[in-house]
C-alpha cells in the first residue's frame, strides 16, 4: 500500500514562481514511483533524503512533452538506487518504442550520458495495467491533447489525470479513488488552450462526478505567482480541493 505522496513539481510547461514542472513521488516501503519526470526531478537533488531506503525506483511517463521528461536528463545528478526503470507510453500511444523516443534526449549532441550507461532500464508501459511498488497501476488513453497522453490510477488510492481537455470519461476512470490529481491550467474566466487543457472548474467537475474524497490541482500555470483564483474556483465546485505546492507532503490525501 502506498505510504506517501510528495509533490516534486506542481507546474506545467516551464518552471516559474517556485514551481517546477510535472513530477511527484509515491513511496511504499523500499520502493517508489515517480509520476512524470519534469524539472521537478531536481527536488531529488535538493532533498536526497526523499529516496532514503529506496532500492527500487519506477518512473512512469504520461507522455513525452518536455515539461514531463526534462528531468530524465537530471538522473545522473541523483544518488540513484540499485534498480531504476523508466516506463513510457511509446508503443501504447505512438507505436514507437519508449527507448527510441528517449534515446533522442539521452545521447549526444543533446546529452552526454546515455540512459543505458546509467544502468537504467527503459520499458514500454503495457496496455491497461502494471504492478509497481505494491500497487496495481491502471492506465487510460487520453486523446484530448495535442498528442495522446495517459491517465494513471494507483489502486483505489489515487488517480492522476493531466494534459487533457475536459473529458467526462475521466470521472468514470477515477470513480472510487480516494484522491484525484487533475490538471488545472486556467480559470474559466480566462480560458487558455481549452481544446487541450482543463480549467479548475472542470477539474472540480471530474472530482465531483467521480465521488472522490480529495482533489489535488496539478499542472498549474506558470504565468503568475499567486493562483488563489484557481483554488477558489475549484472549491466552488468541490470543497476538498488543494493546490499542488512544490515540496509538499500531501500523503494525508491518500488516507
Amino acid at each position: 500500500m502506498l505510504e506517501s505522496l510528495t509533490i516534486l513539481g506542481g507546474g506545467g510547461w516551464l518552471p516559474a514562481h517556485g514551481r517546477h514542472t510535472a513530477s511527484a513521488l509515491l513511496r511504499d516501503g523500499d520502493s517508489a514511483i515517480v509520476i512524470d519526470a519534469g524539472t521537478g526531478i531536481v527536488r531529488l537533488v535538493e532533498h536526497p533524503e526523499l529516496l532514503d531506503g529506496i532500492s527500487r525506483l519506477d518512473i512512469v511517463l504520461s507522455h513525452f512533452h518536455l515539461d514531463h521528461i526534462a528531468g530524465i536528463a537530471y538522473l545522473p545528478a541523483i544518488g540513484i538506487c540499485d534498480h531504476v526503470t523508466v516506463w513510457g507510453p511509446g508503443k501504447l500511444l505512438y507505436d514507437t518504442s519508449t527507448q527510441s523516443i528517449l534515446a533522442k534526449l539521452s545521447h549526444e549532441p543533446i546529452h552526454p550520458v546515455p540512459l543505458e550507461e546509467q544502468d537504467i532500464e527503459v520499458r514500454d508501459i503495457p496496455d491497461r495495467e502494471i504492478e509497481l511498488a505494491g500497487v496495481t497501476v491502471h492506465t487510460r488513453r487520453q486523446d484530448r491533447h495535442s498528442a495522446p497522453t495517459l491517465g494513471f490510477r494507483f489502486g483505489d488510492l489515487l488517480t492522476w489525470i493531466t494534459d487533457t481537455a475536459y473529458d467526462e470519461d475521466s470521472a468514470r476512470f477515477a470513480a472510487g479513488s480516494g484522491a484525484l490529481a487533475h490538471e488545472s491550467w486556467y480559470s474559466s474566466f480566462a480560458p487558455r488552450n481549452p481544446d487541450i487543457h482543463s480549467s479548475a472548474t472542470q477539474a472540480a467537475q471530474v472530482a465531483s462526478d467521480a465521488g472522490v474524497s480529495n482533489l489535488l490541482l496539478v499542472h498549474l500555470p506558470p504565468f503568475q505567482a499567486a493562483l488563489d483564483e484557481l483554488l477558489v474556483e475549484a472549491r466552488a465546485g468541490f470543497e476538498q480541493s488543494v493546490l499542488a505546492e512544490d515540496g509538499a507532503d500531501v500523503s494525508p490525501l491518500l488516507r
